[in-house]
C-alpha cells in the first residue's frame, strides 16, 4: 500500500511573529500547535511539524552557514519551549527532525532573533511572558554532521536577561560595522522603549543606551547597515509609527568653525551643534564612541503597526528600503530620497476591501523580490515584482490559504472532486485540484456564527448543500453561475452557455450590512451587486460596494475569495429549538436529516426534510435522550443511523410505501450503552450491511443490522483493539471493482481518527452468516493496515474523514492495477489533508488480531 500526502491547508496563527521567510523559495509560519512548512513556487504546504503543547507564536529560520540555509529553523510557543527542527532529506518518514528543544522560559514565547557568530556557531534569543530574554549559544562539536551541529548536547543557555516588570515583544540582533567580535542586541519591550545591549566575543550582555520616543508597545525591531559605516535600527509601534534611528561613531566636537557660503552653514557643523545642545544617547565599543540618535520619523499607517523588516540588499550601494505592515489593511515601502535624504513612502500594497482585518506581518523574499504578508483571516498574501531590476510594479500572486478555526465538518461535493468544508471560523471553502496544483476556487459562506455541521446534497444539479451553526436554522445555499464558470476555467473547460445551466440562475451572492444571508446577485441586477442603497454624493457613495460576481481563470486570490465567491441562498428551515449540531443527506437525493443540540428527549428527535419542497416530513424520530452527535444514511438509502451523548445508537428503516404520516422511517432497534463513554462517530460499510461506531472510551465497535425476519442484535460481531486515544471520527472506504476479487470473503477498509490527531487504516474481512446466526455477517479477521507516520498526523482532534474514489481520467495507470482512492481528513488543529492512497486492494489476507 502506497500513501501519499496529496494535499494541505492551513491557515497562520494571529500572532505577530509567527511567519519567516527562508531560503528554497521556504517560509515556515505557525499553524495551531504546529510550524507549516509552505513551498512558494509550487503554493503547496509540503510539511507540518508536530512538537509544541501550545499555540506557536514565533518562527525563524536558522542559518547554518554565513550565506544561510533554509534547511533548519525554530519556533517558540505557549508551552513555553523553543524547539529547533531539522530537515533530513534521506528520511522521506519523517523529514524534519527534532533536533533540540530549549527549555526554561516559565510563559510563552514571544520572540525569537537568530545571529550567526564568526566561530561557526549560534546565538538565539528569545524573550517570554516570564519577561525574562534569554541567550542561547550554539556550538558544534561536528560542524562536518549538520546534525549533530544542532543536536541538545550543543545548545546552552549562556545568559538570562531579567528585565523586571517590562515584558520584552520584540528582539533584534546584528554586528557592529567593522566589529564581528561585537554584538548589539535591541529589545522592544511594553514600556514603549527600546533597550540596547552590547556584547564581546565571550562575554554578557550589558546594557548601554535606552530610546524613548514611542508612545505605545513596541512590536517589531530590525537592522541594517549603512554605506557610512553605521547602522539603522527600524522600530515599528501600536502608537501607528515607525521610527528610525541612526546608530553611528559619534561626531569628534571641537571648536574650529568651517568657512560658510552664502552664510549658510554646512550639514557637518550642523550636526556638530546640534549634538552639542541635545546629548544623544551614546556607547562604546572597541575603543570607539556610537551615538544614537533619531533618523526619522515615518507617519502614513492608520492602525497598530505590527511588523518592520529591512529589503535585502543584494547589490552594495543600493539605497535601503523598509517594508511595515500594520492593521489598517496596508504594507508601505519607505526609501529616503538621494536629495533631501527624507523617507517617503514610494508603495503601498494592501486590501481595498473590507473583508481583510489587516496584517500581523510581513517579509521579504531572500532576493528581496518578493514580499508576503499574513493577517487577521490566516491567509498569506503574496506580490512580487515585474522585474528583476526592482522597477517594476508589485503584482498579486496566488497563494495557498487555509482555515484559522476548528474545521468541524467536510464532504466530497459539487462533482466528487471538490472538497467542502466549515470551520469554527465562521467560513465554509471549497477546494479542488486543478492539473496536479491544489487551490481553493470558492468561500461560499462567511458567517456570523461558528458552523457546526454541514451536508452535500448528492445529484442536486445545480450543486447544493445544507449548513448548520450555532443558530436554529439550517441554510441551504445553491452554486451559482459564477462558481461553476471558475471552476470549469480552472479546469481548462470551455464555458458554454449550456455548460453552466440555466440563465436565470443567480451569477452570486453578497451579504448585506450586518447581514447574515447570502443575496442572489442576477446578471443586470447592478443596484443589488453594488450595494447602492447606502448613498451616493459628488465624491461617491458613503459606503463601499460590493463587489460583483465573477469568473475568474487559475487559482483564484484571497481577496477575490474573501468578496466575490459567495453562494446565494435558497431556503431556511425553522423547527429545531437549539443549535444544529449534524446533518446528514439522504444518497436517494429525497431527504435531509438534522438534529440540533438537547439535553432531554423531546429536543433530541430527528427532523426530516423533503428535499423538494423543503418542509418537514412526518413526525420527528425520537430515540435519544441527549444530543445527537452523528447521523449516517446506508449507502441504499434504506436504513439511517444516529448515535448519540447518551451512549446509544439507533437505527430507522425507510418504510416502502409511506404515503404520509408519522414519519417515513420508523425505528428498527437500539443498542443502549453500546459503548461506555459519548458515542462521537458512525459509519456505515459499503455492503449496507454493517455499520462502525466510535466513541469517547477508546474503542471502535463494529455492529450488523440483525439476519432476515430477527431484531438488531445487541454485541458487536468485531471489536477493534483500544486506540491510544478517545475515537472522533471513522470512515469505511468506497468498494472498488476489484475490492471484494479475492477469494469468497469480502474485505472493507475503515479509518479511525482519534483526539490526538493519530489516523490509522484497519481491514476487517467477512463471510455471510449461517442461518442460526443473529447477524447477517460474520467478522473473520481484524488487522492494522496502515498509522499515519508523524508528518502526516493532526495536532488535535480529527472532527471529520471523508473517502473519495479518484476518477480513471485523473488516476491513470497504476502498476498492480487498483483504484487509487483520496482520504480527507480535517480537525480541530485547522488542518485539512487529502491522502492518496493506493494498493489497498492487494493485500487480502489479513492478520487476525
Amino acid at each position: 500500500m502506497n500513501v501519499k500526502v496529496e494535499f494541505a491547508s492551513v491557515g497562520c496563527n494571529r500572532v505577530v511573529n509567527a511567519l519567516d521567510w527562508g531560503k528554497d523559495d521556504l517560509i515556515a509560519y505557525g499553524a495551531h500547535h504546529a510550524v507549516a512548512v509552505y513551498n512558494v513556487f509550487e503554493a503547496k504546504v509540503v510539511g507540518t511539524l508536530l512538537g509544541h503543547k501550545g499555540r506557536v507564536d514565533c518562527v525563524k529560520w536558522l542559518p547554518l552557514s554565513p550565506a544561510g540555509s533554509a534547511k533548519s529553523l525554530a519556533s517558540g510557543a505557549a508551552d513555553s519551549t523553543i524547539i529547533v527542527w531539522l530537515w533530513c532529506p534521506d528520511q522521506p518518514e519523517e523529514p524534519w527532525i527534532i533536533a533540540a528543544k530549549l527549555t526554561g522560559h516559565s510563559g510563552p514565547v514571544t520572540s525569537l532573533a537568530v545571529q550567526h557568530l564568526s566561530e561557526n556557531s549560534l546565538l538565539l534569543a528569545s524573550s517570554a511572558a516570564d519577561e525574562a530574554v534569554r541567550i542561547w549559544k550554539c556550538s558544534p562539536s561536528n560542524t562536518l554532521d549538520v546534525g549533530r551541529s544542532l543536536s541538545q548536547e550543543s545548545w546552552s543557555l549562556v545568559q538570562c536577561i531579567e528585565s523586571g516588570v517590562v515584558l520584552q515583544h520584540s528582539l533584534a540582533f546584528t554586528q557592529l560595522p567593522g566589529q564581528p567580535e561585537w554584538l548589539l542586541l535591541a529589545m522592544g519591550s511594553v514600556d514603549n522603549s527600546i533597550r540596547l545591549l552590547l556584547r564581546h566575543t565571550g562575554g554578557q550582555f550589558q546594557h548601554v543606551c535606552r530610546l524613548k520616543g514611542h508612545s505605545d508597545w513596541i512590536r517589531s525591531l530590525s537592522f541594517t547597515p549603512t554605506e557610512e559605516g553605521g547602522l539603522l535600527l527600524a522600530s515599528a509601534s501600536q502608537d501607528k509609527l515607525v521610527r528610525i534611528w541612526a546608530i553611528q561613531p559619534a561626531l569628534q566636537l571641537t571648536g574650529h568653525s568651517s568657512n560658510t557660503e552664502n552664510g549658510q552653514v554646512p550639514e557637518k557643523d550642523l550636526a556638530r551643534s546640534i549634538a552639542r545642545y541635545a546629548p544623544q544617547p551614546t556607547f562604546v565599543a572597541a575603543e570607539r564612541t556610537f551615538s544614537v540618535a533619531m533618523d526619522a520619523l515615518l507617519v502614513g499607517h492608520e492602525d497598530w503597526v505590527f511588523s518592520a523588516v529591512w529589503q535585502p540588499r543584494m547589490v552594495a550601494g543600493t539605497t535601503p528600503c523598509l517594508l511595515t505592515a500594520s492593521m489598517d489593511r496596508t504594507m508601505m515601502l519607505w526609501r529616503p530620497e538621494p536629495s533631501a535624504g527624507l523617507w517617503m513612502s514610494e508603495e503601498s500594497v494592501g486590501d481595498a476591501g473590507a473583508s481583510s482585518l489587516g496584517y500581523y506581518g510581513g517579509c521579504f523574499s531572500p532576493d528581496g523580490q518578493s514580499i508576503v504578508a499574513h493577517g487577521f483571516t490566516g491567509a498569506l498574501h503574496l506580490w512580487r515584482r515585474e522585474e528583476d531590476d526592482g522597477r517594476g510594479a508589485w503584482v498579486p500572486q496566488h497563494a495557498l490559504g487555509g482555515h484559522y478555526g476548528a474545521v468541524v465538518d467536510m464532504a466530497w461535493g459539487v462533482d466528487g472532486a471538490c472538497l467542502q468544508t466549515v470551520s469554527e471560523d465562521q467560513t465554509s471553502r471549497i477546494f479542488t485540484e486543478c492539473g496536479g496544483h491544489w487551490c481553493e476556487v470558492a468561500r461560499p459562506q462567511i458567517h456570523g456564527h461558528d458552523f457546526a455541521c454541514m451536508a452535500v446534497l448528492p445529484g442536486a444539479s445545480p450543486p447544493c448543500y445544507a449548513v448548520g451553526s450555532e443558530e436554529k436554522v439550517i441554510r441551504v445555499l445553491e452554486a451559482p453561475q459564477a462558481f461553476e464558470q471558475t471552476l470549469a476555467l480552472a479546469r481548462g473547460h470551455i464555458t458554454t452557455t449550456s455548460t453552466i445551466g440555466r440563465q436565470e440562475r443567480a451569477l452570486g451572492a453578497f451579504i448585506a450590512a450586518l447581514g447574515l444571508s447570502n443575496k442572489a446577485v442576477y446578471a443586470g441586477d447592478q443596484a443589488a451587486a453594488a450595494g447602492a442603497a447606502g448613498g451616493n454624493y459628488t465624491e461617491g457613495p458613503d459606503i463601499a460596494p460590493n463587489p460583483t460576481p465573477s469568473a475568474v481563470a487559475g487559482p483564484p486570490l484571497e481577496e477575490h475569495l474573501a468578496q466575490n465567491t459567495l453562494w446565494p441562498e435558497i431556503v431556511k428551515l425553522y423547527g429545531h429549538a437549539n443549535h444544529v449540531f449534524c446533518l446528514a443527506a439522504d444518497p436517494c437525493a429525497k431527504y435531509l436529516a438534522s438534529a440540533c443540540k438537547a439535553q432531554a428527549a423531546q429536543f433530541a428527535a430527528v427532523w426530516l426534510w423533503d428535499v423538494a419542497t423543503w418542509t418537514p416530513v412526518g413526525q420527528p424520530l425520537e430515540a435519544h435522550s441527549l444530543t445527537v452527535t452523528q447521523m449516517a444514511f446506508s449507502p441504499s438509502g434504506q436504513h439511517l443511523l444516529t448515535v448519540s451523548r447518551d451512549r446509544t445508537f439507533a437505527v430507522f428503516e425507510r418504510c416502502p410505501k409511506w404515503e404520509g404520516g408519522e414519519a417515513p422511517f420508523r425505528l428498527v432497534g437500539r443498542v443502549m450503552k453500546a459503548h461506555a463513554r459519548i458515542i462521537w462517530a458512525c459509519s456505515w460499510a459499503p455492503n449496507g450491511l454493517c455499520f462502525a461506531t466510535g466513541a469517547r472510551d477508546s474503542s471502535v465497535r463494529i455492529w450488523t443490522l440483525g439476519a432476515p425476519g430477527q431484531e438488531l442484535p445487541s454485541t458487536p460481531v468485531a471489536k477493534l483493539p483500544q486506540m491510544a486515544a478517545p475515537v472522533t471520527s471513522v470512515a469505511f472506504a468506497p468498494r472498488t471493482q476489484s475490492s471484494s476479487s479475492c477469494s469468497n470473503s469480502s474485505r472493507d477498509v475503515l479509518a479511525v481518527g482519534l483526539e490526538s490527531g493519530e489516523l490509522e487504516l484497519w481491514s476487517l474481512t467477512w463471510q455471510p452468516a449461517t442461518t442460526a446466526h443473529s447477524h447477517s455477517l460474520v467478522c473473520t479477521g481484524v488487522s492494522k493496515l496502515w498509522a499515519a507516520p508523524l508528518y502526516n498526523r493532526h495536532g488535535a482532534a480529527i472532527r471529520r474523514l471523508a473517502w473519495a474514489v479518484v476518477p480513471r481520467e485523473e488516476d491513470g495507470d497504476t502498476r498492480d492495477g487498483s483504484s487509487q482512492l483520496r482520504l480527507a481528513s480535517c480537525g480541530e488543529d485547522h488542518l485539512v489533508r487529502v491522502n492518496s492512497m493506493t494498493g489497498l486492494d492487494s493485500s487480502c489476507q489479513p492478520i487476525v488480531v
